[in-house]
């Protein structure tokens, strides 16, 4: 279907092959090109025009990476472009921040023991951020060990969980990907004016980079959804409190009644659709928020489409993991090296114990996905316990899962309750939210 434009691509790619440009006139171009989609009004007609035409070229390259797999491969081979592809191929939130012209480049680089650090661009909104860096240096960085990200917002320090991957790159002494930063409490930032903190350390170096950017574009607030709406799915009340849609992610707020018999583990599929069913935002490589199903209010986060304007929206979700409430933990005496207490349905085993370690094996949960079984646990004292290491591995037909208890926290017996677990609630739910 897309052999003409592969086609194309590959004659181009060609004819670029044979031209010398610094690589980071490149960049710039690319950037530039690429998160300018949607042009400002112009007074002249000629540059309406070619605002408009970059607006079409924006949109078939964001198009074309989404379904043209040898397209995506290809722009992924252009410096710093394969964590857009990742993206936009992944994300429909990402791909109409793309199309919105809501990153916003800042490209200022620090330099410190001749490495370099380049916040690139970011994304942010009230819930978290995306920060997109660069860091380089004359030799390898393959035995760096990052330190502590932080963002700052006028000298106050943004609250939040981080996430990066590390990622393998062609040139072991240059390193492009992202920062992931999800908000404890959503922010109402006082400013425009924010810095970056990123510590490394090499060779017994730790290196501080500090990073000030102030942002142009204004910083979109959450539209919020009242529901205050009770459901019901196979006799566990669930309380629908609110949804807040922002350009990262949607939030939904959901409260358990306390009299459930059985405790709420994980959503698979909670999703958002319009009124012509079509999936709006939906869960992205498993659910993630806070509350970890320990609390009687959790909050969930969703790929988001802030930038859509549907007639309807309705919140649907089904495939509810589930246990009741007295079966929802192991019971364990690692002096004995027995399970005092466990589910009773036969949907997992307990393969060994040991002095602090505990082997499982199990149905499947989730196609292409595996989710962490535990997070944490509570000695005989009601001390927290830590899960000091959780390992999965398996096949379609049969998972296997070892934890590993910090040895200094054990009181015998040591409760650890599921996060995750094998066994559904029957029916789904469907609720309009506009």
């Amino acid at each position: 279907m897309y052999e003409k434009e592969e086609e194309m691509l590959d004659k181009t790619k060609k004819k670029l092959e044979q031209v010398i440009v610094p690589e980071q006139l490149v960049n710039d171009a690319i950037l530039q090109g690429l998160f300018q989609a949607k042009s400002r009004k112009r007074r002249r007609k000629k540059t309406l025009w070619a605002f408009s035409v970059a607006a079409i070229l924006i949109l078939t390259f964001v198009t074309s990476i989404r379904v043209s797999p040898t397209f995506a491969s290809a722009i992924s081979t252009i410096p710093g472009m394969d964590r857009f592809v990742y993206l936009i191929q992944f994300d429909k939130g990402i791909e109409a921040i793309v199309e919105n012209d809501y990153y916003e480049s800042i490209g200022i680089t620090q330099v410190k023991n001749n490495i370099s650090f380049t916040v690139d661009g970011i994304i942010i909104d009230e819930t978290g951020a995306e920060i997109f860096y660069t860091l380089e240096a004359p030799h390898s960085l393959d035995n760096m060990d990052y330190e502590h990200i932080k963002l700052f917002n006028d000298e106050h320090e943004l609250v939040a969980s981080s996430s990066y991957d590390l990622p393998d790159q062609e040139t072991a002494n240059r390193k492009v990907d992202q920062f992931s930063l999800v908000f404890v409490e959503p922010e109402q930032f006082k400013s425009n004016n924010f810095e970056v903190q990123f510590e490394v350390k090499q060779a017994n170096k730790t290196i501080l980079f500090k990073v000030p950017f102030t942002l142009k574009n204004e910083i979109k607030a959450g539209k919020v959804y009242t529901l205050n709406e009770t459901v019901e799915i196979d006799g566990q009340q669930i309380r629908l409190k609110e949804i807040k849609v922002y350009p990262l992610r949607v939030s939904v707020t959901l409260e358990f009644n306390e009299q459930n018999e059985k405790k709420i583990l994980q959503f698979e599929d909670m999703r958002i659709e319009d009124e012509k069913g079509e999936v709006w935002s939906s869960i992205q490589n498993g659910i993630t928020g806070f509350g970890e199903n320990q609390l009687k209010v959790n909050t969930y986060f969703l790929q988001s489409n802030y930038f859509k304007e549907p007639k309807e929206l309705y919140l649907k979700f089904d495939k509810v993991q589930a246990l009741p409430k007295v079966e929802s933990y192991l019971l364990v005496d690692f002096a004995k090296k027995e399970i005092l207490e466990q589910p009773s349905d036969g949907k997992m085993e307990v393969v060994n114990v040991g002095g602090n370690t505990i082997e499982l094996k199990y149905q499947p949960i989730r196609e292409n996905h595996t989710y962490s079984l535990f997070s944490q646990g509570e000695n005989a004292k009601g001390e927290i316990v830590d899960i000091g290491m959780q390992a999965n591995w398996g096949d379609e037909e049969e998972q296997h899962a070892e934890i590993t208890i910090d040895a200094k926290d054990i009181i015998n017996p040591v409760k650890i309750d599921f996060i995750a677990y094998p066994n559904y609630l029957d029916g789904s739910v469907s609720i309009q939210v506009k």
